[in-house]
């Protein structure tokens, strides 16, 4: 792009407003000081507005199409297979099997990405949590 200006006699009156704007030129041919009051006002609008836009947006609801972290917890297993306690990170459950392999240990959670996924112990109480019965073995 290539800006041709006719030379005038007044001198800035033949300087587009877009470049007087960019080079801090004033109508009268001047140049405007670079710290001057007028410009740090200026910007000074420019934060305050700038915080008034990140306050109205973070005070609006959430949107309909934000990723909300669930967990859905299912109390239909009532039984193990084996009486032991499961290590951490270890399958405590196998997809469409009726019992745990294990319980987990205490501050675990047996949780699974979905319902039809293998469940693993795990310290995070998101996804899908199997709740595990309390111990019920019978001693004769």
């Amino acid at each position: 792009m290539q800006i041709t200006v006719a030379p005038a006699v007044d001198g800035a009156a033949s300087v587009p407003y877009f470049w007087r704007h960019l080079t801090g030129l004033r109508s009268s041919g001047t140049m405007l000081a670079v710290g001057t009051k007028g410009s740090r006002r200026s910007r000074m609008n420019k934060v305050w507005v700038a915080f008034a836009v990140f306050g109205a947006i973070s005070i609006l609801p959430p949107a309909a199409g934000r990723i909300v972290k669930r967990s859905y917890s299912d109390q239909s297993v009532r039984g193990y297979l084996t009486e032991r306690t499961c290590w951490w990170n270890e399958v405590c459950k196998e997809e469409f099997q009726q019992l745990f392999r294990c319980r987990c240990p205490q501050w675990s959670y047996c949780r699974s990405p979905g319902r039809y996924y293998n469940a693993y112990c795990s310290m995070t109480n998101t996804g899908y949590i199997w709740t595990q019965p309390t111990w019920d073995w019978e001693t004769t």
